[in-house]
C-alpha cells in the first residue's frame, strides 16, 4: 500500500506530539539553536513522565524500546556534551552510553550534507549480552532519529564551505565544498546555492583546522555547488597541498572543463579523480535537468575531454528521476559511442544515483516510484556491460537497493553502510516519513541488509515500500542479522 501518494510533504517538522506539548516544543527549540545539553535534558525526562504516545510515532518508538526491555534514560553533560545513559531499572551502572557528537572536520555531518548535523556515539557498558547489543543498536537508532525531527532537520541550510565526511565508494570520504556558486539549477540538488564565491581564506581556515593531517592515500573532494565556476579553485587546491595532500577529486557538470588550460592545470596539482554529472543524452532534457539553457555541448565537450585526458579517472554520476530513467539504457548507449575509440580499461565508470532525502523534500514531482525505475535500471545495466563501462557499486548516501538489480552480489559493497538513521516499517505516512531512511521489516532477512542503506523516508511515505523485495538469490542463501 502507497503511503499518501502523490502528496507534497512538508519542508517543515512535524508538529510536537500532542502529549506534554509545551515541553517538547521548548525541548525543539533548545535542539534547533544548537543548546544540545538542556534539549538532551528535556528529552529524557519527557520520555520518563510523558504519557505513551502511538507505537508508530518517533517519540512512541523510543518510549516502545525503553519499556521492552525495562530501561531507564537519562542525561549529563560532560566537557559541554551531552551524553545520554541507559540502566537496567534499579542499577546504578550505566548498560551504555550515547555521546551527542556536534559536527566538525572528523564527524559525519555539516548543513549541506545528506546525514544529520550529530551522531550518537555508542560506549557500552561490559557484561551485555548479544541480544541486549542488538537492542542497544535499535534504541540508538530511534532515538539519533527522534532528535534530528526535533532538531528540524529536513532540509539543507544555507551556509560557509565547510569540510564532511560522507559515506562513499571507498567508505569515510572527506569532501570539501569550496563554494555554493553553481552554473546550473537542478531542481532535485540538495545544495543551498549562493550568488558568490566564499572567501578562499575563510576556505583556507577550515584545512588548517582540520585535526589530523591527511594519510598519504586520503583524497580530499571537491565540489560545491559548481567548484569550476569557483576563482579561487586552483588557490583553495595549492593550499591544501601544503598542508600535506596530493591526491584530489572533482564532482563537476563538466561545463566549464572545455576551456583551454583548466582541466589541464588542475591535473598538474593532482586532480585527476572526477565524478561528472551528465543526467541526460537528449539537449532538451539536459536544459531542463540542469536547470540551464545551452550548456549540453560544453557539456559533451567536457566529457569527452576528460576521458580522454590521461591519467584522470572518470565516473559519470547519472541522478535518476522521473523524467529521464526510461531513457537510461539509450543515454549509455550514447556514452559508449562517445569512448568508442577509448580503450575499455581507461573508459569512465557510471554510478546510478537516487534523488536523496532534501531532493524527496524539495522537489516531489521529480521522484519516481521505484517499481517504475526498476526495468530501465536492469536494462542500463547490462547495456553498461555491453558497453565496456564498469558501473559503480551501489554504495554511499544515494544508492539504489540492491534488490532493484537482477545480480545484486555484483554490485555490492564490500563493506557494510551505516544503519542508524533506517527505520524497519511497512508505513511511513505521518512524521515517521519526515526523516532519515526506511526498509520494510522483510529486508532484515536478505543476505544484503547491511550492504543497503534503504530509500529515504520522504520516499516511503510518497510511494511506499512495495517496490523493496528480497532477491532471489538472497532468499536462497538465506541471510539475516537478527
Amino acid at each position: 500500500m502507497k503511503s499518501s501518494a502523490g502528496a507534497r510533504p512538508s519542508s517543515t517538522a512535524p508538529e510536537p506530539p500532542t502529549a506534554s506539548r509545551g515541553r517538547w516544543a521548548r525541548a525543539r527549540a533548545w535542539m534547533a539553536g544548537g543548546l544540545w545539553p538542556r534539549g538532551a535534558e528535556e528529552i529524557a525526562r519527557l520520555l520518563a513522565s510523558s504519557p505513551p504516545e502511538a507505537p508508530g510515532t518517533l517519540v512512541g518508538t523510543v518510549q516502545a524500546l525503553l519499556g521492552r526491555r525495562g530501561w531507564r534514560l537519562s542525561s549529563r553533560t560532560l566537557r559541554g556534551r551531552a551524553r545520554f545513559l541507559v540502566r537496567r531499572a534499579g542499577a546504578g551502572r550505566a548498560l551504555f552510553e550515547l555521546a551527542l557528537e556536534p559536527r566538525d572536520g572528523t564527524a559525519f555531518g555539516t548543513a549541506a550534507s545528506l546525514v544529520p548535523m550529530f551522531r550518537l556515539r555508542f560506549s557500552l557498558g561490559p557484561g551485555l549480552r548479544p541480544e541486549e547489543q542488538a537492542d542497544c543498536k535499535e534504541f540508538s537508532a530511534a532515538l539519533g532519529l527522534l532528535l534530528e525531527w526535533l532538531r528540524g532537520r529536513t532540509e539543507a541550510g544555507a551556509g560557509p564551505a565547510a569540510a564532511e565526511r560522507h559515506e562513499g565508494r571507498r567508505g569515510n570520504e572527506l569532501l570539501l565544498r569550496t563554494t555554493f556558486v553553481c552554473n546550473q539549477r537542478c531542481p532535485f540538488c540538495f545544495v543551498p546555492l549562493t550568488p558568490r564565491p566564499d572567501d578562499p581564506a575563510r576556505i583556507e581556515r577550515v584545512l588548517e583546522d582540520l585535526p589530523r593531517p591527511p594519510g598519504p592515500r586520503e583524497i580530499l573532494t571537491l565540489s560545491g555547488g559548481e567548484p569550476t565556476a569557483d576563482p579561487n579553485l586552483l588557490r583553495i587546491i595549492r593550499f591544501a597541498r601544503r598542508k600535506g595532500f596530493r591526491r584530489f577529486g572533482l564532482q563537476t557538470n563538466g561545463v566549464l572543463l572545455a576551456r583551454a588550460g583548466l582541466l589541464e592545470r588542475l591535473v598538474r596539482l593532482g586532480v585527476v579523480d572526477y565524478m561528472i554529472s551528465f543526467h541526460s543524452h537528449k539537449p532538451e532534457l539536459y536544459d531542463r535537468l540542469t536547470g540551464s539553457r545551452g550548456h549540453f555541448p560544453d557539456a559533451v565537450a567536457g566529457l569527452r575531454k576528460l576521458i580522454r585526458t590521461r591519467p584522470c579517472r572518470v565516473t559519470v554520476n547519472v541522478v535518476v528521476n522521473a523524467h529521464n530513467h526510461q531513457d537510461l539504457p539509450a543515454l549509455i548507449g550514447f556514452l559508449g559511442r562517445l569512448c568508442a575509440d577509448i580503450p575499455r580499461r581507461r573508459r569512465p565508470g557510471v554510478y546510478f544515483s537516487m534523488i536523496n532525502e532534501i531532493g524527496h523534500l524539495q522537489a516531489p514531482s521529480w521522484t519516481v516510484d521505484l517499481e517504475r525505475v526498476a526495468p530501465h535500471l536492469r536494462q542500463a545495466v547490462a547495456r553498461c556491460q555491453r558497453e565496456g563501462l564498469p558501473v559503480q557499486p551501489f554504495t554511499g548516501e544515494s544508492s539504489f537497493p540492491l534488490c532493484l538489480l537482477s545480480r545484486p552480489s555484483r554490485y555490492a559493497s564490500a563493506r557494510d553502510l551505516p544503519q542508524d538513521r533506517l527505520r524497519y516499517a511497512e508505513d511511513f505516512s505521518g512524521e515517521a516519513g519526515a526523516v532519515g531512511r526506511a526498509k520494510r521489516p522483510l529486508c532484515r532477512r536478505c543476505a544484503y541488509d547491511l550492504k543497503c542503506a534503504g530509500v529515504p523516508a520522504a520516499y516511503a511515505r510518497r510511494f511506499g515500500l512495495g517496490a523493496l523485495r528480497m532477491p532471489r538469490a538472497a532468499r536462497r542463501a538465506g541471510g539475516t542479522h537478527d
